[in-house]
Formats: structure tokens, sequence, C-alpha cells
């Protein structure tokens, strides 16, 4: 049987802001084997593997080098397309991530989620929506691991971001970056 490696994206961050780097990691788990997995089978069918990672709860986690820092769960899926620090936007002494899920479904239309730690625990603290097509590269060329596409990139040291839903809704063909602020955790 063929096997298909998982991939495992990480970015370091004061996530903490104990003033000390910590690594969070992408990792897979699998509640039927109840442990890490690093392959499944090579499934060339979509369908079909979407079907292998419910029936076998194929879940994606992130895990911090800190101990303290509780995993963040992002339920059943094939991992994040994107995993990125984008440093204290809110002011309160700590990195927040932005990651979107690459989730087991069939739609394009997706979120970039925005992660805080609020007293030792994960929160979103803000999202919004982007299309799936800002991951999608020809072959042999590498997509920016620091921004994405027109949704979120970083300018001049601050961070602008893009909203899918509301293109979608003025019917601009044209996207208008605002600036990334964000509110601290409550």
């Amino acid at each position: 049987m063929k096997l298909e490696q998982l991939e495992s994206k990480s970015i370091i961050g004061d996530f903490d802001g104990d003033k000390k780097a910590d690594t969070l990691t992408e990792i897979h788990t699998s509640e039927e084997e109840n442990n890490i997995i690093t392959e499944i089978p090579f499934i060339n069918d979509y369908d079909n593997l979407v079907d292998y990672y419910f029936k076998h709860s194929i879940r994606t986690s992130l895990k911090s080098s800190n101990k303290r820092i509780k995993d963040l769960d992002l339920g059943t899926s094939f991992g994040v397309y994107c995993l990125i620090n984008i440093g204290d936007n809110n002011g309160d002494k700590k990195d927040e991530i932005a990651l979107v899920i690459d989730y087991c479904d069939f739609s394009n239309l997706n979120s970039c989620k925005i992660y805080s730690l609020c007293n030792n625990n994960w929160k979103m603290i803000y999202h919004f929506a982007i299309h799936e097509a800002a991951f999608d590269y020809i072959e042999g060329e590498k997509l920016d691991p620091n921004k994405i596409g027109d949704y979120l990139q970083k300018k001049k040291g601050k961070w602008f971001y893009a909203d899918a839903l509301e293109v979608l809704k003025s019917y601009d063909t044209i996207m208008k970056m605002k600036p990334l602020k964000i509110k601290k955790c409550n």
C-alpha cells in the first residue's frame, strides 16, 4: 500500500507573553488509533479521501513546545493551508496567529481565523472570508508562507486584509485591503 506523508507546519513566537519563544506545530491525530499520525494511505479520489478522514476521525491540532499552552484543536481537517505569526497586533504583549483550515468539505469559500492565547486557552478573536484559490499555485512555484494571496499581507510593518464576502456583496472586482485591527481578549 502506498502511503502519503501528512504535512506539518510550524511557527515560532511569544504566544503567552513571557518574552520566550514558543513553537506551535501542526499535528494530526486519529481517534481510532488514539495517537499522532504522520501518514495515511494514498487516496487519489477526493470523495473517498473525505470519507477516510471522517471514518478514521483524523483531527488537526496545534501543539506548543511550551507545556503550559494548551493544544488548539482545529477539528476534522486535512490540516492548515497556512499558519502565520502576525505578531502582537492588539497590544496585549502576545503574538497572535492567523490560519486557514483545510476543511474536509466541498466548498472553496473559507475563512482566515485570528487566534490569541487568552487565560491559557486559545480564542478566535477575529475572522474574515477568503477564497481557497489564494492557495493555488503553478507546479514549481512556491507560495509565500507569510501571507494569504490578496487576503492577508504585511505592508510597511502593518498587516492588511481583504474580506471575500465584502467583495461578493458589493459586486466589485477589486479587493480593497484594510488595516487589520483586532481587539484584545475579554
